[in-house]
C-alpha cells in the first residue's frame, strides 16, 4: 500500500444474537478531523466509552467504528491526518472523499480537534480548505473541540470558532461522555436531524477490493457479481463509486517467492491501497484448506488485515436453513471471526 496516500479501515461491529427491534434507533455519523493520532483516538474512545481506536495507528489511516450509546447508534469516522501541515492538496481531496464515503450518505457532525497554541494564517487557511472540501454548508455541522486548558485563545482559533457559531467543547478530566454527546445532539437538532450533503465530493469515490480464496471459479463468479458484468474488465463505476476488483490466486501451495510476487501485484494495482479483502469460502463448515488460506493471508499482511476482511460463504442449496447449524456457528466464531471479520452467506448462482 502507498505510504503517502490514505488507507481505509472499516471496522464492522460483531453480529448480535439477540432479536432486534423492528424500529432502528436513530443514527449519528461523526467525522473527527485532527492532526494527532493519539488525540483523535482519545476523543473517539471517549465518545464510544471503549478502546475502539489505536493510539499507535499509522497517521494516514481513516477508521470507521460504530457503537450504540443510549438510544442512538453512533458511527465515528476518524481522520487524524487532515489537519496536518505537511498534507498535500491531493491527499486532502482523497481523504475527504474517503471520509464522505465512510459516512455515507453524509456526516451529521464534523468535529475539529484544535489546540489553543498560537496558529498562523496558513493554519487557518488549511482548516478552511479542508472544511470547504466537504460542502458549502459545512460550518452548520461543525464544532471545535480542544483537549488543553486554555491559556489564551489565538485570533486564528477565534475566527474558526466564529464560523462554527462558537460551538466549542473543552475536553477536561472532569468532562463526561454525556456532556459531549449532548453537544453533538444539539448540533443535530439545530439542523433538524439532517446530515451534511456532500454530493459533489462523493462523485466517483474509488473502492479497491481484492477477492481471495482457494476456489478460482467462485472468485470469478463473485467478481462478476460485484461488477455486475461478465466481461473481463476489472473495474467499473457503480452508484457513484469507481470499483476495482482484483483476484488474488490461492496462496497455499505456492512458493514463498510466488506468494510475495502475487501479493505485491495485487497491492500495486490497488492505488492508494486495498479497502477490503473478500475471502470466498466454497461451503460451510470451514475446511482445513480454507483455514490455511486465511492464516497465510494474515501472515503476509499482518493481523491488521483482520479489520479489512469480509468472509463470503457460498452456501450449498442442500444446506440452506434459516440459520447456520451450531457446528458452523461455533467454527465461525472461534476459528475465523474472533469477533473481527464480517461473515456473509450467499446462494445466488451465476447465470
Amino acid at each position: 500500500m502507498s505510504a503517502s496516500d490514505t488507507t481505509v479501515i472499516v471496522v464492522h461491529n460483531p453480529p448480535r444474537r439477540r432479536r432486534r427491534s423492528m424500529e432502528k434507533p436513530p443514527m449519528m455519523r461523526i467525522v473527527l478531523l485532527g492532526s494527532s493520532v493519539s488525540e483523535n483516538s482519545l476523543v473517539g474512545n471517549f465518545i464510544l466509552g471503549r478502546a475502539a481506536f489505536d493510539s499507535e495507528a499509522p497517521p494516514d489511516v481513516v477508521e470507521r467504528v460504530g457503537g450504540r450509546l443510549k438510544d442512538r447508534r453512533v458511527i465515528i469516522i476518524n481522520s487524524p491526518q487532515l489537519l496536518q501541515t505537511n498534507i498535500s492538496d491531493h491527499q486532502i481531496t482523497q481523504t475527504v472523499r474517503e471520509c464522505v464515503f465512510l459516512s455515507d450518505p453524509g456526516p451529521h457532525v464534523i468535529v475539529l480537534l484544535l489546540k489553543h497554541e498560537p496558529c498562523s494564517a496558513e493554519d487557518q487557511e488549511r482548516v478552511e480548505k479542508v472544511l470547504d472540501s466537504f460542502s458549502e454548508s459545512v460550518y452548520q455541522h461543525t464544532m471545535v473541540l480542544t483537549t488543553q486548558e486554555p491559556t489564551e485563545t489565538s485570533d486564528v482559533l477565534q475566527k474558526i470558532l466564529q464560523k462554527c457559531a462558537n460551538r466549542h467543547f473543552s475536553l477536561q478530566r472532569s468532562s463526561s461522555p454525556d456532556d459531549l454527546l449532548q453537544t453533538l445532539e444539539h448540533i443535530v437538532k439545530m439542523n433538524d436531524g439532517r446530515h451534511l450533503d456532500c454530493a459533489e465530493v462523493s462523485e466517483c469515490v474509488k473502492l479497491n477490493l481484492v477477492v481471495c480464496g482457494s476456489d478460482s471459479t467462485l472468485k470469478s463468479s463473485v467478481s462478476d457479481l460485484i461488477l455486475q458484468q461478465t466481461d473481463r474488465r476489472s473495474d467499473v463505476e457503480l452508484h457513484d463509486h469507481q470499483i476495482s476488483v482484483i483476484q488474488l490466486p490461492a496462496l497455499i501451495g505456492l512458493s514463498e517467492e510466488e506468494v510475495m510476487r502475487e501479493t505485491l501485484r495485487c497491492v500495486s494495482l490497488c492505488h492508494p491501497g486495498v479497502h477490503a479483502f473478500i475471502l470466498i469460502i466454497p461451503d460451510a463448515p470451514i475446511n482445513n484448506e480454507d483455514k490455511a488460506e486465511i492464516e497465510e493471508i494474515q501472515r503476509i499482511f499482518s493481523s491488521r488485515i483482520n479489520k479489512h476482511i469480509m468472509i463470503l460463504i457460498k452456501q450449498n442449496p442442500d444446506h440452506q436453513t434459516a440459520e447456520l447449524n451450531e457446528e458452523t456457528q461455533h467454527e465461525e466464531e472461534n476459528s475465523i471471526t474472533r469477533n473481527t471479520f464480517t461473515v456473509t452467506r450467499f446462494n445466488r448462482e451465476r447465470r
